[in-house]
């Protein structure tokens, strides 16, 4: 009786350190914010993901580059052949571990100090504008917008840096897309 007693007041107090908005990431995995920081999404995140994480076993995902712009003067359509270098796709096994998502919170130390001027996770769909700045630098804009489900994604991201127009200007889009085919050969679940 002591243990039960011990272990209810251990989750009541977890709970209580909890948001509203950790909590119904949690109970729903939806998410809904404005102007947020990133240690806020992050919490949240990390909270929604037992609803929302990917399903582990077989996958066919791709990578496209859409288009580059280096602003005026530079080679675009050079910049986009060896941009679309990256292109990726692969059919492949994929454990839980390897479909996590990107942890948000490493966001900053490639982009400087960001906010999340709004970021939508519900019904299946994703919508997300992200404003980073380093010190001394450009603001980068982050756009996402697509569909995201334990078992595929079709998401279009597009990044900008600086102004159009001006130096150190740069505007990439790409589309990343992924369907869970089903088990991996000789596992189940």
């Amino acid at each position: 009786m002591r243990a039960i007693l011990v272990l209810g007041t251990a989750a009541l107090a977890l709970s209580a350190c909890q948001s509203a908005e950790e909590k119904h990431a949690a109970e729903t995995g939806e998410i809904e914010v404005t102007n947020a920081p990133t240690a806020q999404v992050a919490k949240l995140l990390k909270a929604a993901a037992p609803k929302t994480a990917a399903r582990p076993g077989l996958w066919k995902a791709a990578l496209r580059i859409e288009s580059v712009d280096v602003g005026p003067g530079s080679d675009n359509a050079a910049q986009l052949a060896m941009a679309k270098k990256l292109e990726r796709d692969a059919t492949e096994c994929k454990t839980a571990e390897q479909l996590k998502p990107f942890d948000i919170s490493k966001l900053e130390k490639a982009a400087g100090e960001c906010t999340f001027v709004r970021y939508v996770a519900k019904g299946g769909k994703v919508d997300a504008e992200i404003r980073c700045k380093k010190p001394n630098g450009p603001i980068t804009e982050l756009r996402i917008n697509g569909t995201s489900a334990p078992t595929g994604f079709d998401v279009g991201i597009e990044t900008r840096t600086g102004t159009a127009g001006k130096p150190g200007f740069s505007l990439v889009r790409m589309r990343s897309t992924g369907a869970r085919l089903g088990e991996c050969a000789g596992t189940a679940g």
